[in-house]
């Protein structure tokens, strides 16, 4: 690492200010793996220090770290671990006792790298940094994913200790944590956001085109067409479309539909720019005073769906023109307007693309990769972008970084061998709605696909979409399911921010929601703060779970897995090579125990020693045994008393 790199400014001002007058602040006491001894006090899971100090101090443990992780070129994804981060989140907290919540920042993230490492984390996976709109605020400060701009980032994650580096931006600041991380051998990889863009778009002053209109009128109670002929969320396949088209729900909702301002009244646009531009008051509001249009509100592709719409996005127009599967069902004078198939490009291309659109988009990949050094990227629902454009974006990537980690949104595992096609290396996959109702059918339909997959899934009992896990069944569970995820094959372990402390506060819960429509409070859109007090965490199981897989490498193969037979209320599965065997097993059950005959699952492997116990007291571990009692939603690792893997 160079001496101007990023990471070695901030080190050597941090140094440079660790005796620097100011006030100490409160952090968890679980961050101090440096191991800080100026603590000035301590109380309730929190430490007080002073800031500069602790902080120069944490780096040269980061320095310490890295001799044990060298980067690799190439990410073994076999043996793989993700923590998704929204970094206004992870490490948002009240530094002061003041009762405000500091947003979580670049900097004060690298805090947490030496937990992400006993973890087994080697791939950082970003929520989107960008800067964002607050126009139509979802809660009181707006989705990260309402992206105002491609190229500038949220200003609330630089750190006010670095306000003395009068040269060092930002970007600099994001430059440094990606360099962090590469000292520790996590890869980075950020959430690109290329279908949707914020409702006042910085993309809209100068191309207005770039995004749908609909009348002022419309905005309340805008909602995309029921269309009575059609089931519950259905995808919008070629059959449906002229069922679609022809219904009168689908007439009225494009009637809604405008000009963009610059050819609705070419004249005021320009107006409205110049007093924009010279009051700085918002653009997009003075479209809708003086224009009486506005930027149409997002809504899913499924025909039917009951989600509500996204109010703080809107789509960004891929195509200058409409497919030519529907071009004869609408009016020749329609307006520009986004709907089921509008959406999905991937199937539904027109045949003159927005290329200017696809350059912006283009260097924004670019300019990702090249400005911060990152290492890839999960496209947001890049399932539905055209084909051509999508594939000009991993040429792009690819140049720069062959060994790009590229992360599919696809909900589906079995649209694996698409995504793989695509160019992906990871794709979110079933493990999510699996974990909304863990039942032996569901788990066991799951198990027997994993091997057979093209692609790796994430292994997770939650994402940053979905209810915490604590919330379908309490921490026994969560823990059950810690362990049920480690070991998958073509899984990769998944850690959502806050798991690792049984968070039981969502960031989101837009898929498998639980709340029945209840108000309550979520990262994405309030201010909030992980329980990093938590005296009973998930942080030790996890940090076990990884130290006991990694001393078996050769293993814990996809060739070696198979699932066992096991009683009612019970999931058992392992890997079998040689004389080796490792074998899984959970009780479902949250309230009655199971006896399992271990001869009968695993014949001629008996006895077998328990090494891993996800009960709080662990109380099993060293048994070696023919037969197990499984207490309600225990989990069990063990392993034939042959011997240890090298």
């Amino acid at each position: 690492m160079s001496k101007d790199s990023n990471y070695r400014l901030v080190q050597d001002y941090l140094s440079a200010h660790k005796d620097k007058d100011v006030e100490p602040i409160w952090i968890p006491a679980v961050w101090n793996e440096c191991q800080y001894e100026r603590v000035l006090f301590e109380k309730d899971g929190e430490i007080c220090v002073y800031p500069y100090d602790f902080m120069t101090e944490h780096f040269k443990y980061l320095d310490k770290l890295s001799w044990r992780y060298p980067l690799k070129e190439r990410t073994d994804l076999d043996d793989s671990a993700i923590y998704s981060s929204l970094i206004r989140y992870s490490t948002a907290w009240d530094y002061n006792h003041d009762g405000e919540i500091e947003s979580g920042t670049f900097l004060r993230f690298c805090i947490l790298l030496p937990l992400l490492k006993k973890m087994g984390i080697n791939i950082l996976y970003m929520l989107p940094v960008n800067q964002y709109s607050k126009l139509n605020l979802k809660g009181d400060i707006g989705s990260p994913y309402a992206v105002q701009s491609l190229f500038h980032l949220d200003p609330n994650l630089h750190d006010s200790l670095l306000d003395g580096m009068k040269q060092f931006t930002i970007h600099d600041e994001l430059g440094a944590l990606v360099e962090a991380c590469h000292l520790l051998d996590i890869k980075t990889v950020l959430d690109f956001i290329p279908r949707v863009t914020a409702k006042n778009s910085a993309f809209i002053t100068e191309h207005p085109d770039w995004v749908y209109w609909i009348t002022t009128e419309a905005v309340e109670g805008f909602t995309p067409p029921l269309i009575p002929e059609l089931g519950f969320f259905e995808e919008c396949t070629p059959d449906k479309l002229e069922t679609v088209y022809r219904s009168q729900e689908t007439a009225a909702f494009l009637r809604k539909f405008s000009p963009p301002p610059n050819e609705l009244h070419p004249v005021l646009w320009q107006q409205l720019k110049r007093k924009a531009a010279k009051t700085g008051e918002e653009l997009l509001t003075l479209v809708e005073q003086e224009m009486g249009i506005t930027t149409a509100p997002a809504h899913s592709d499924w025909i039917n769906d009951v989600q509500p719409i996204w109010t703080d996005i809107t789509f960004l127009r891929l195509y200058k023109d409409v497919s030519p599967q529907v071009r004869q069902l609408i009016s020749p004078d329609q307006a520009p307007y986004v709907l089921f198939d509008t959406i999905k490009c991937n199937y539904y291309p027109g045949d003159e693309p927005n290329l200017e659109l696809w350059d912006v988009l283009e260097q924004a990949v670019r300019f990702n990769l090249e400005r911060y050094g990152i290492d890839g990227f999960r496209i947001d629902i890049g399932h539905v972008l055209p084909t051509p454009l999508l594939t000009r974006i991993f040429d792009t990537i690819k140049e720069i970084n062959p060994n790009a980690i590229l992360i599919s949104e696809d909900l589906f595992n079995r649209n694996h061998k698409k995504a793989a096609g695509t160019g992906y290396n990871i794709m979110l996959g079933s493990g999510w709605n699996v974990m909304t109702q863990i039942t032996k059918e569901n788990l066991v339909a799951f198990l027997d696909e994993l091997p057979e997959l093209c692609i790796h899934v994430f292994a997770c009992a939650e994402t940053a979409d979905t209810p915490r896990i604590t919330s379908r069944g309490g921490v026994g569970v969560a823990r059950m399911m810690a362990v049920f995820n480690q070991f998958l094959p073509n899984a990769i372990p998944y850690v959502t921010t806050g798991y690792e402390m049984n968070e039981e506060q969502p960031l989101n819960c837009g898929l498998g929601d639980n709340t029945n429509g209840e108000d309550i409070a979520r990262a994405f859109f309030n201010v909030m703060q992980i329980n990093w007090t938590n005296p009973a965490p998930m942080l030790p199981l996890l940090a076990e779970l990884y130290e006991f897989k990694k001393g078996w490498p050769q293993l814990v193969k996809p060739e070696n897995f198979f699932v066992a037979q096991s009683p009612e209320g019970t999931v058992l599965y392992g890997y079998l090579q040689g004389d080796q065997t490792l074998l899984c097993c959970f009780n479902l059950s949250s309230d009655a125990s199971c006896h399992v005959d271990l001869k009968a699952a695993v014949p001629g492997r008996c006895p077998m020693t328990v090494t891993l116990d996800s009960s709080l007291t662990g109380s099993s571990v060293g048994q070696t045994l023919d037969s197990l009692l499984l207490a309600p939603n225990q989990a069990l690792v063990l392993v034939n008393n042959i011997r240890h893997a090298s």
